[in-house]
């Protein structure tokens, strides 16, 4: 709306000008007759128009250092989440081609590697109507062998998905069906005791179902934003682990002018677990989060609450219903440098599927807990202190009720149970850096440290007390792209309630590598590397991980 009103201005003056100019050049000047003329150039004129900010790009107020994504080859969907521009014929009717990405509805990925891993994932979309877009996917990779007695250590991993959009003029409705099937074997026993030589471990199988729909508005730089996500998820395993949710995200917002904004989101999650241990639980969650914050150029501040009800039962707790401020903010002083802080309350939602998804491991539990937030705070600072390279520094204190951790079984080492501490506390202290050089090379780092007070265990049991993580990006040629990365952790305590013995695990590095290189526009070929310092890494006790496996394959778009 403020480019158009710019323009007419623009477009005004130039009419008026030439109104008044172009009359005393016709009539100085009769028919076939030219005549000397005079035109005086004014330097010291200019017109200008005040620049107006635009709200849809609300930039931050100060720079933050990229965030790292983890190293996981994934697909991503190549439809879009709007609409496709329909650019409309001029009048020459001048045909334009379409680009490679218009032209390539699908793909298959296809490679083999050591372990026994093929792999095989695809994914194909139909847009045949501008109103609406379609898509299916499907991944397969298993390993037939693994660190420990080849088959024995087996794992394998399927998932499959439908989604689509459709869209109207002012907002767009979407859904679709997702399962994922994961396959593996608890083999953390030692291969060495003679008396487990004709040992085989027992297998498992997670299962998870979801259906999930929802709506939102297209146009997100006036009036009011919504959107609307209803999601059911079945959930079950091999043993008598099971779990459904119905869980429904609403979130709202709207910008009084170019400074205020509002907020209200909205979670409501309803769980239904059952285990060996437990039956007929209905743990019920409900999140209100009123939130209202002011920014301009160098100032960013909000304010709100977190309102929650949840009915787990514990002991150490007060009262179903729960009320925690939300307050922060950010100044810029200048480019390369700017201050941080925050303070904020909330209860952590935490499900059996959300356990499991962290420790695969996990056998049966006593009970499920979500973990209270008394509070969170912390400060920092973070800039640009050179073209293209972006730094965070900064701490943060929390305290803690119901925090989890995990520790193998008194009456099975090979599985893990849950365990919770009454009260803890927290002390983090986080470096980040983002570096971008002249298109080909892009890394962001992160660098953590956590120091954790317990009230009933006698330590965090396996949590990190440190993580460092390097991702770095090149792409020294138009038909390349590699990916090196190093995921560092250590630090790490294990607890055996079978042997009642602890074991602090030996610090984590595992080096990636995945090369991309593109042959025709159709194909490219491609190679995977994981673990290449061929370490015996152990993220939980008595589970070593695959040692230096590679995948290579080919990539067909049609």
């Amino acid at each position: 709306m403020k480019r158009s009103i710019q323009k007419a201005f623009i477009f005004g003056i130039a009419g008026l000008v030439l109104f008044l100019v172009t009359p005393e050049l016709v009539f100085a000047q009769e028919k076939g007759e030219v005549k000397d003329q005079e035109f005086i150039i004014r330097k010291d004129r200019v017109l200008t128009l005040p620049v107006q900010p635009r709200r849809f790009e609300r930039t931050p107020t100060l720079p933050a250092a990229k965030s790292n994504s983890s190293f996981n080859y994934d697909v991503k969907p190549y439809f879009l989440s709007l609409p496709p521009i329909v650019i409309k014929a001029e009048a020459s009717q001048k045909n334009f081609p379409k680009t490679a990405e218009e032209q390539y509805r699908g793909f298959v990925r296809f490679g083999y590697g050591n372990y026994g891993s093929p792999l095989l994932e695809g994914r194909y979309n139909i847009w045949e109507d501008e109103n609406y877009d379609f898509g299916a996917k499907f991944k397969h990779q298993s390993f037939a062998k693994g660190p420990v007695r080849g088959n024995q250590s087996s794992e394998s991993f399927t998932d499959f998905g439908l989604d689509g959009t459709y869209f109207m003029d002012v907002f767009q409705v979407f859904g679709g069906i997702k399962y994922d099937r994961h396959e593996f074997n608890f083999y953390g026993f030692d291969p060495s005791n003679l008396n487990l030589a004709d040992y085989f471990p027992s297998q498992n199988i997670l299962n998870s179902f979801r259906l999930f729909g929802g709506i939102q508005d297209i146009d997100k730089m006036e009036g009011v934003n919504y959107a609307v996500k209803l999601d059911i998820r079945a959930f079950n395993d091999n043993f008598q682990a099971a779990e459904n949710e119905v869980t429904v995200d609403a979130n709202s917002s709207y910008w009084y002018n170019d400074n205020l904004q509002g907020s209200i989101d909205f979670d409501l999650s309803l769980t239904s677990p059952k285990d060996e241990l437990y039956g007929d639980i209905n743990r019920n969650y409900f999140k209100i989060k009123p939130n209202i914050g002011y920014q301009d150029e160098t100032l960013k501040i909000f304010a709100g609450a977190n309102i929650i009800f949840e009915n787990d039962v514990t002991l150490n707790k007060k009262s179903d219903f729960h009320i925690f401020p939300v307050v922060g903010g950010e100044y810029r002083l200048s480019k390369e440098i700017g201050v941080y802080g925050s303070f904020e309350g909330d209860v952590l939602r935490k499900t059996y599927h959300d356990f499991v998804l962290e420790n695969q491991f996990l056998g049966p539990s006593t009970q499920l807990l979500n973990t209270i937030q008394n509070f969170k705070t912390g400060a920092g600072i973070k800039g640009t202190v050179l073209e293209g390279l972006t730094y965070e520094a900064g701490f943060n204190i929390g305290k803690y009720r119901n925090m989890h951790f995990f520790a193998n079984g008194a009456s099975d080492s090979l599985r893990f149970n849950l365990l919770f501490d009454e009260n803890t506390r927290v002390l983090n202290y986080t470096v980040k850096v983002g570096w971008e050089y002249e298109g080909w090379y892009k890394m962001t780092a992160t660098a953590d440290y956590y120091h954790y007070t317990l009230s009933t265990l006698g330590a965090a049991y396996q949590r990190p007390e440190w993580e460092l993580k390097i991702h770095n990006r090149f792409t020294p040629a138009e038909k390349w792209l590699i990916y090196l990365n190093a995921d560092l952790m250590g630090g790490i305590v294990g607890f055996n309630q079978q042997s009642d013995q602890t074991q602090i695990l030996p610090a984590i590095m595992d080096i990636q590598l995945k090369a991309d290189y593109q042959i025709t526009e159709r194909i490219s070929a491609f190679a995977i590397g994981n673990n290449l310092l061929n370490r015996n890494n152990q993220r939980f006790l008595n589970y070593p991980v695959r040692g230096i496996q590679g995948i290579v394959g080919a990539t067909i778009k049609f």
